[in-house]
Formats: structure tokens, C-alpha cells, sequence
């Protein structure tokens, strides 16, 4: 293949109020045509900046200040042309496109889609208004916008979140580039929607020969679908080689630590994750030494002696910016497998029931009109049983809108259910009134999806974490509550003189661990996880997995562990919930479920989930999913995973199943199985 973007070399700086940053120190990639190239690694590594360097879309602070970036084997410098020149517009969402993460920001929410991408085919392409419109309904059908004809005229808001990234998709394609980046575009989406857009984007590539660069922190999304890989850290690229080679035979210390810390699909039970401990240094404190010296396990004294090592070819097309050898590597390798031989900590699940769910049910009513007049409602979940043993931890997967957080919110008591009942240690607590919920609420915490968002910015670390003994007046004295806020403290892995500091000063593992010990200060028993770890990099997932994984064994907690990564949901799991539409597909033991799925859309889901092992991968079978995901208010009057369903017969359409034994406590809603 021959080569058809190259950034060489490219050095970029920021500007701030009374310094210069360099953020890219020297970064070259190139891509050919056809191959679909992974960017990886941490939060801050410089993958945004690069690709938005490269096509000059950086702020006004920011500049490439070196290097040179060719588009086809011309020689020219594209970096030469002035950032708003006409020359630049035409290689800028045309030639290269870009998917930006959160297609809501990047669509106009005043101008109907069908006209945004009519407007990006005349600008690039030349088309007249009457053609440029056949055309963009012809790429709203490339993309699989069902009722393209029809929905030319709606605007973003009236598609869901899969949906938009399509048509982001659509009007990149549109241009007829010769260079797709997609940077995070599929992070905030469910796994079975990534699966979907990404086999498009694979499909499209193969059909058309464009050449796509997937910007991720996702590795198992670089191993099923990349060709190539390069490994970011500090503003370099520290390894690169093909994927198989990459994920086979990993070189940079820094790449096995990736790699050590992310849970898999088929993980043993028994595995323990390994974090990268500490940070990566800011741009304003990077050493001229290796920059991944302060947290590599591998390093020896010369690595701080001598200069930052370069990128050398080790094999064929595997590159590493490494002082160390191969062979200096893997005995480094066998001394920290012998000094760690850690083991995840002993489970202690008793019999004890601590919560009971059954038949739980919760409506929201629907309100239209200047009036706001109510015109009807909606049931968000129905008919919920479960129960979860003190200190097991009950994993609850699903979609997006199937109902996860509310449920948790109703176990919660923040939202009273319909009916059914709550038993938190035998006493129903679903219809209890607000003065008869107070002393239930110590026995239950829950943990948020963001650590910042849930954190008041105005409070210091130590307040927010000790507000719920304020609240509770669990405290007598002043130096008693001080003494248990420094043991919270402490528990979470933190350090007590930390205290007086604001949200801000913190990093995202370390605003999630003060959320950790919040939800711990009144000990309770139940402990509910609303996506505790999506919006964390890879290395710092792992810490906090760990952590509540010991504070599990320690404390003889309950977990609900509601998350969409079914990796993670599978190596913290005891048993999972698997949810659609409201209702309970699917209920076994974590490896039961994974190794016997039973229901067509749990088989579905596990197979949407990339492993992080390219050859594993290799004919692996993918199940995709028909349409999108129906909204409650619309939901099909049986199964409600029938209309998605390629085995769904008349009476999967028109008759709910019961949630049946099938054996060793594994649970379905299938008439399919029941028949077989």
C-alpha cells in the first residue's frame, strides 16, 4: 500500500498567559492508503493534538512550531498553508475528515441534518443544490438512517446518540476524503452501537480504500479493527508496530502496563489487575530523561541519566523508544512477577440476604403543551426481582435507556417505585415515607459516573467527604469527626493532609476515590456503582477496581455494580443482571453467563465486546443487532427485544416470557429457550 498521509516529526506548542508549552515533542506517523491505524494511550498523551495538528485545527494559543505533514508521496507541506486559506478548506473536511466524540456539539442544532450535509457536498464537491441533496440522502442510506427521504428535514436532537454519530459519519464520507479520524468518536456509546459503526467504518474502508486513524483509549477497539498501532505517552510516540505484534510481543514498558491493566472477556478468575502507578508529568515538568522513568517498574539508573530515548527499529516495522534491551527487559520481567505475586483478596459472601427486589416497577408521566398539560405516561421499568448477599457484587448491564439507573434510584429511594417491593435486610422499604426512610439511608451509598460533576467544587476535600456524618450527626465531638474523616481518608488510599484541598487540584482517580469514601462514611452495607470508571483512563480503572475489590473483602460490602464495559462488569462480578427496554433478559454467574448466554440479545451484547487479543478475534463471530434501541414510550407489545430479534416468532411479538429457572440459578426471559 503506498503512503498516503505523513506526519513527520511535528513539534507543537501552546501558549499560556506567561510561558510557552511544547505538548507534541517530535511525533511522526504515517498512514497508507486503506489502513485503518490505531492511536493509543492515556489521557494527555498528545493523540487529539496530533491529528488536530495536522490539519491545523488547533486554538489560537496552539502552533506546530516544526515538522512537516505530507498528504500523498508530493512532498508538499500542507503545514505551509495558511490555516483559513481556501487550500487548507479543501484538505480540511475534504481530503482528511474528522468524527469528533460528542457529535451534539458538532451538529448544528438550528439547521435540519439533511441540510448540513447538503451544505459540506457543495462546499467540497462542486455539486448543485438538487444533486447535492440526492447525494446526501444517498449517504444517510450508506450510513443506515432508516426513512433517509423522511428525515432529511429533522435536526440532531430528534436522533439518539448512535444515530448522530451516523450522520457525523455521513457528512465526513460525504467529502469523499481520502482520510477518515475518528478521534473517541464511539466512547460515549453503547457497545452494541460502537460495534455497529465501527463495522461500518471497517466495511467502508475495505469498499473505498479510505484510510482511517481510530484515536482510543480503547484496546480491545484497536485490536479487533486496527492494522497498525501507535503507543502515545507525554507527546511522544513511544511504540508502534502491527497489532498482532503489538499486542503478541509488547516492548515499551509503558505498553505493558497498558496492557496489565485492563480486564478481558476471558480473564481466569483469579487475575489480578495491574495498575501504572502515579501520573504522567505535565508539560510543564517533563524530564529530559525518559518521560515514563518515574513510573516504570523496568527502569534502571542510566534510564535517568541519559537522554530521552528515540524511536529504533527493533524487528521489522516495530519501532521502541526504549534504553533497554529485549533481553534486559524480560529478566526485569521475571524479577517483578516474583516481587509482586499478588492475589486478588478472598471473597466473603455469606447467605445472607441483603437486598430483595421483586416485581419492581416505576412510570414517569409524560407532559406536553404550553401548559404543560399531562398526555400520558410511560413505564421506565417493569416487573424487576432480584437479591444480592452481603458482600457479593451484583453487576447490571444493559443499553442506554433500559432502565439501569433508574432502578438504581429507586433502590435508592430517591424515586418511590409504583409497586413491588425493596427489602433491604427484610424490611420493605418501597412505600416507607421520608421521615420513616431516615434511618435506612445510612445503610445504603451510591458512587457516581463522574468524579468532578459529583463533587461540590466550592467544598475542600475534607468537608465533602465528611458531610454525611454532619448530616447524620454520627459524631459527637469535633475532634471525633476529624479523626474519622483521616481514617476515610486512609481507607481509600489517600493521604489525610490532602484534606483542605478543592476538587479541582485533584486528578480523576483521586476525585473518584474521595467519592468512594463519601458514599463509605456511615459504613453501610449496600454500596451502589453508577458507572464508576468510564470516565477514567485505563491505568487509573485498574486502581479503583483494586481498591473496591479490597474494600469488598474488608468491609463485607454489597456491590451493584452498573456499568456497559462487559470486561470490567465481568472481573468484579459475582452474578449478572443483563437488561433491556425496562425488563430482566438474563440473570447466571459471571462465567456462566459469559461462557452460556442463553438469551439472542445477551449472545448479542458479548459479541459487540472487542477482545483485547487480535488473534482471538481473527473469525471470531459477530452478532450484529438490527435498528436502534425502540424508546420505552414505544416499546414492542411482547418481547421487547423482538423486533430486534433474527429468531423472534408471532408469539415472541405479542406475549411477554417470564423470567424462568433454567438451571443453577440461571435465569431467562426466552421463549426460544424454553422451546428448545
Amino acid at each position: 500500500m503506498s503512503l498516503l498521509l505523513d506526519i513527520n516529526n511535528i513539534e507543537t506548542c501552546f501558549r499560556t498567559e506567561d510561558r510557552v508549552l511544547k505538548i507534541l515533542d517530535g511525533v511522526t506517523i504515517q498512514v497508507k492508503k486503506g489502513e485503518i491505524v490505531g492511536l493509543v494511550g492515556e489521557s494527555g498523551s498528545g493523540k487529539s493534538v496530533t491529528m488536530m495538528s495536522s490539519i491545523q485545527l488547533l486554538s489560537n494559543s496552539g502552533k506546530v512550531t516544526s515538522g512537516r505533514v505530507e498528504l500523498d508521496e508530493n512532498g508538499k507541506n500542507i503545514l505551509e498553508y495558511k490555516k483559513n486559506s481556501d487550500d487548507m478548506r479543501k484538505i480540511r473536511g475534504g481530503r482528511i475528515g474528522m468524527i469528533f466524540q460528542e457529535p451534539m456539539t458538532s451538529l448544528n442544532p438550528v439547521m435540519p441534518i439533511g441540510r448540513q450535509i447538503q451544505e459540506t457536498i457543495m462546499e467540497h464537491i462542486g455539486l448543485n443544490k438538487e444533486e447535492a441533496k440526492a447525494r446526501a440522502i444517498e449517504m444517510m442510506k450508506l450510513v443506515n438512517i432508516p426513512d433517509a427521504e423522511e428525515r432529511y428535514d429533522n435536526y440532531a436532537q430528534q436522533f439518539s446518540g448512535g444515530m448522530r454519530q451516523r450522520i457525523m459519519i455521513a457528512m465526513v464520507l460525504a467529502a469523499e476524503p481520502d482520510v477518515l479520524i475518528a478521534d473517541e468518536a464511539t466512547t460515549a456509546l453503547d457497545v452494541t452501537t460502537q460495534a455497529q459503526l465501527l463495522e461500518m467504518i471497517k466495511e467502508l474502508s475495505v469498499k473505498t480504500g479510505v484510510a482511517v486513524v481510530l484515536v482510543t483509549h480503547n484496546l480491545g477497539i484497536v485490536a479487533r479493527y486496527a492494522d497498525r498501532i501507535y503507543v502515545m505517552y507525554s507527546g511522544n510516540v513511544v511504540e508502534t508496530a502491527d497489532t498482532l505484534t503489538i499486542f503478541k510481543d509488547p516492548q515499551h514498558p509503558y505498553t505493558r502496563g497498558l496492557l496489565n491493566a485492563i480486564p478481558r472477556l476471558t480473564d481466569p478468575e483469579d487475575r489480578v489487575l495491574t495498575p501504572i502507578d502515579g501520573l504522567p508529568p505535565t508539560p510543564l515538568a517533563r524530564p529530559t530523561y525518559c518521560p515514563f522513568y518515574e513510573r516504570c517498574n523496568y527502569c534502571v539508573p542510566d534510564c535517568a541519566e541519559k537522554p530521552k530515548p528515540q524511536l529504533a527499529e527493533i524487528g521489522q516495522g516495530h519501532f521502541v523508544a526504549c534504553h533497554l534491551g529485549r533481553a534486559e527487559k524480560d529478566e526485569k520481567a521475571k524479577e517483578i512477577a516474583l516481587k509482586e505475586g499478588r492475589s486478588r483478596p478472598e471473597k466473603h459472601i455469606s447467605d445472607e440476604i441483603c437486598l430483595n427486589v421483586e416485581n419492581v416497577k416505576k412510570s414517569f408521566d409524560i407532559y406536553k403543551g404550553l401548559m404543560q398539560r399531562k398526555v400520558g405516561s410511560f413505564n421506565a421499568i417493569e416487573d424487576i426481582s432480584f437479591n444480592v448477599r452481603r458482600g457479593e457484587t451484583l453487576g447490571i448491564v444493559g443499553e442506554s435507556g433500559c432502565g439501569k439507573t433508574t432502578l438504581a434510584r429507586c433502590i435508592l429511594r430517591m424515586y418511590k417505585p409504583d409497586g413491588g417491593k425493596i427489602e433491604l435486610f427484610g424490611k420493605d422499604i418501597a412505600s416507607l415515607g421520608r421521615s420513616e426512610m431516615k434511618p435506612f439511608r445510612s445503610q445504603m451509598s451510591m458512587v457516581f459516573q463522574d468524579p468532578f460533576s459529583s463533587l461540590n467544587p466550592r467544598m475542600t476535600a475534607g468537608d465533602i467527604v465528611g458531610q454525611p456524618l454532619r448530616i447524620q450527626k454520627m459524631t459527637s465531638s469535633r475532634a471525633e469527626y476529624e479523626k474519622r474523616v483521616d481514617e476515610l481518608f486512609r481507607t481509600v488510599g489517600m493521604d489525610p493532609n490532602q484534606k483542605d484541598r478543592y476538587p479541582h487540584e485533584f486528578s480523576g482517580g483521586q476525585r473518584q476515590r474521595l467519592g468512594i469514601a463519601r458514599a463509605l462514611a456511615l459504613k453501610p452495607n449496600l454500596l451502589i456503582l453508577d458507572e464508576p470508571i468510564s470516565a477514567l483512563d485505563v491505568s487509573i480503572q485498574a486502581q479503583v477496581i483494586n481498591l473496591l475489590e479490597e474494600l469488598q473483602s474488608s468491609m463485607g460490602l454489597a456491590y451493584l455494580f452498573i456499568a456497559h464495559d462487559l470486561a470490567v462488569v465481568k472481573h468484579i462480578s459475582d452474578r449478572i443482571l443483563v437488561m433491556y427496554l425496562g425488563r430482566v433478559m438474563e440473570i447466571a454467574d459471571s462465567s456462566e453467563l459469559y461462557e452460556n448466554p442463553l438469551h439472542p440479545y445477551t449472545k448479542a451484547l458479548l459479541s459487540s465486546v472487542p477482545l483485547v487479543d487480535p488473534e482471538k478475534e481473527i473469525g471470531r463471530e459477530y452478532i450484529p443487532m438490527k435498528g436502534e434501541v425502540p424508546s420505552v414510550m414505544n416499546r414492542p407489545k411482547g418481547c421487547p427485544f423482538s423486533d430486534r430479534c433474527d429468531h423472534a416468532t408471532e408469539k415472541c411479538r405479542s406475549t411477554i416470557p417470564e423470567l424462568k429457572d433454567a438451571g443453577n440459578g440461571h435465569m431467562v426471559s426466552c421463549f426460544l429457550y424454553y422451546e428448545r
